[in-house]
């Protein structure tokens, strides 16, 4: 079957240990996920099988939310609590009202410096094996958008918040970030995804749950027409057949600006977008 699962990524997993488990469970190698987690993370992961996996693309810029824990007065290689403490501050009293402005100012679009121990490459090489060996490389800054923060409570040194921002946004950064703005330091205790895109938490999956259905496994997946959220034009068999084939066809309707989905009795047969006026040129075909 192909579809789209929600799993709610256990903590000490990585993002592969999950999409490795699906395998195993779905009895394919055609699995992948959208929106890595680290390892100490926990959360909603996006994961496709088979021909879900042509989906993830369409799901990965998704904006995200979480819910944190924050320590103040200290900070550690990898901005988590996984890492080596490198730096000790004392930090001032801090008030629920000091902390919540210190939230607010970081509301808007931003250069944010991701960490030393991330997944994103430099030559081909991930940021984190650099990082390990000890070598020295420079980290670019990224732009990112925080759409929403909400300070949850505060018990010094513990800070917990709850943030929605654009993909690709390290909350490890922002709790550094937070840290240095309160007059110290600070790193990631805790981190959950409760919402990527259209998918919350109430959604997602335990992967133990997902081991138990065996074989039932494709009771929790979602078809792929009903995981994208774009718009949909239906096609009749022939133009899917078509589509398969891999050649463009012309819309005698207008379809809306930007991509959309182009179905067959409510199976996913492409994702496209429109040019040369009613001319389809086609981003992804979805073979059954």
């Amino acid at each position: 079957m192909d579809g789209i699962l929600i799993i709610d990524k256990p903590e000490g997993f990585t993002s592969h240990d999950v999409v490795n488990s699906v395998r195993r469970i779905a009895g394919t190698k055609k699995v992948g996920h959208a929106g890595t987690l680290d390892p100490f993370a926990t959360g909603v992961l996006i994961v496709g099988v088979n021909q879900g996996t042509k989906a993830l693309t369409f799901l990965k810029e998704d904006d995200k939310e979480y819910e944190a824990t924050l320590i103040l007065g200290a900070e550690t290689d990898t901005l988590d609590r996984d890492g080596r403490v490198i730096k000790e501050v004392p930090c001032p009293d801090i008030s629920h009202d000091d902390m919540e402005r210190i939230l607010a100012s970081f509301i808007g679009k931003q250069e944010q410096l991701p960490p030393r121990f991330a997944a994103i490459k430099k030559d081909g090489i991930p940021f984190y094996k650099l990082a390990r060996k000890g070598l020295d490389f420079e980290v670019p800054p990224r732009g990112i958008e925080i759409y929403g923060i909400t300070l949850l409570n505060i018990d010094m040194p513990q800070v917990f918040f709850r943030v929605r921002c654009s993909s690709g946004t390290y909350v490890r950064s922002l709790a550094r970030d937070i840290g240095i703005k309160a007059g110290c330091c600070g790193y990631l205790k805790s981190l959950r995804r409760i919402r990527s895109g259209r998918f919350g938490i109430e959604k997602a999956i335990p992967l133990q749950k997902l081991k138990g259905m065996g074989n039932r496994w494709h009771e929790a997946a979602i078809w792929l027409r009903d995981a994208l959220p774009l718009p949909e034009i239906m096609v009749n068999s022939e133009k899917a057949e078509i589509i398969r084939m891999g050649k463009e066809i012309f819309l005698e309707d207008m379809a809306p600006g930007g991509i959309f989905m182009l179905t067959c009795n409510k199976e996913l047969v492409a994702v496209a977008e429109l040019v040369e006026g009613r001319k389809v040129h086609l981003l992804r075909v979805f073979n059954p």
